[in-house]
């Protein structure tokens, strides 16, 4: 055993001593290796973390705001899942937004079965631009409950209890409630979008712990309604489409606690709406990332910074040191330690089915982030 370590250390001092200048790399290299999986356990343990349970207790009126144009059909798909939530006092409020095909009909024929389903309807109008936050606003005034929850046609509610655990969540500290939601799982094109939708939900959590109350999510998430006309609103800011939930989530953070809620009872599925509306989501995200504080948007990607560096610096031995075999080895550390845990925080939120997702991603993530990142700045506009 003695010969043994003393071999080992041994080899060590001649790798050490044949380094020379390359010292200091070496030391950088520990460093972004150590702080890469220091803020990857981070994000793990709170995302990991058991959310509180459950409990009975007095149950607050729910107002569900959900806006939409020209969907008739989806209206007859999926509204009734809101309208039957078990819940003893809620409301549904639909904002149609100048619609033109048989929505007003949908909503009549809905109407005479669920008297708790209220609508507003906004008329075309050229002397003003109509927005999401117009919307959000007329659903807001017409809406009868203090605590407010919002998202969108083309999704559906885990089951009926999401109006139940997200409420749950409010309390009299709290303002704003943030739940997940990602598309339907099993089908083999939405492998990308829905990682990525995780991966989202996962930042939202780490900077909401962190203070940074700067992401939000149109398609499950509440607040109360007391806070939002204490700001009166997106009051001079209505004509700029770009921040009706981020933003929202930044000003209300500054009346109370913002939650992130994971439990399943609280999330969202959402529908197959089209590659391209997937990239208008993407370039949404980052046209909003944008608007971020630069310490802010510092701290969100410092995981994939640390990450960046190491292997910058690994290249660098494995093209120029005489010792590129032993720089294999922290490589393949990094990359199953990431595949492993990652892979254990999809099963915490029961996003199955994404094991060769979260492959590929790993794998040539930077070219995924670089193409929407450059595809954004051409498509920013359509969010002003």
């Amino acid at each position: 055993m003695y010969k043994v370590l003393n071999d080992i250390m041994g080899n060590i001092v001649v790798f050490w001593d044949g380094l020379g200048y390359n010292k200091f790399y070496l030391i950088l290299l520990i460093i972004f290796f150590l702080g890469h999986l220091i803020f990857l356990f981070y994000r793990s343990a709170i995302l990991m973390s058991k959310g509180r349970i459950y409990k009975e207790k007095g149950e607050e009126g729910v107002s569900v705001i959900l806006t939409c144009s020209n969907k008739a059909e989806l209206l007859r798909q999926n509204l009734e899942a809101f309208l039957k939530q078990d819940y003893p006092s809620f409301e549904v409020v639909v904002v149609d937004e100048c619609s033109e095909d048989e929505t007003q009909e949908v909503l009549s024929e809905l109407q005479k079965k669920y008297p708790h389903l209220k609508t507003s309807r906004i008329f075309p109008d050229t002397k003003f631009r109509r927005t999401k936050k117009i919307a959000i606003n007329i659903g807001v005034l017409a809406a009868r409950y203090d605590i407010l929850l919002f998202s969108e046609i083309h999704c559906l509610p885990e089951n009926q209890y999401w109006i139940r655990e997200m409420q749950s969540h409010f309390d009299a500290n709290t303002a704003v409630v943030i739940g997940f939601s990602n598309y339907e799982p099993g089908k083999m094109n939405l492998g990308i979008r829905r990682y990525f939708r995780f991966l989202w939900f996962w930042k939202t959590m780490l900077l909401v712990r962190c203070g940074m109350n700067v992401m939000g999510n149109g398609h499950n998430m509440g607040y109360r309604k007391k806070y939002y006309l204490e700001k009166r609103g997106f009051t001079g800011n209505t004509q700029e489409y770009i921040g009706y939930d981020s933003e929202m989530v930044k000003e209300l953070s500054r009346k109370g606690a913002v939650k992130v809620v994971k439990e399943e009872n609280a999330r969202v599925r959402i529908m197959d709406d089209g590659y391209k509306a997937w990239k208008d989501d993407y370039s949404y995200y980052y046209a909003t990332k944008r608007r971020w504080p630069w310490n802010v948007g510092l701290w969100s990607n410092a995981d994939f910074i640390l990450e960046f560096l190491f292997y910058i610096i690994v290249l660098y031995f494995i093209i120029f040191s005489a010792f590129r075999e032993y720089f294999i080895i922290p490589v393949i550390l990094t990359f199953l330690t990431d595949i492993i845990v990652i892979n254990i925080c999809l099963k915490r939120l029961g996003q199955r089915k994404l094991f060769l997702t979260s492959l590929t991603v790993n794998t040539l993530g930077f070219v995924y982030k670089w193409y929407y990142s450059i595809y954004s700045i051409f498509t920013s506009k359509k969010w002003r």
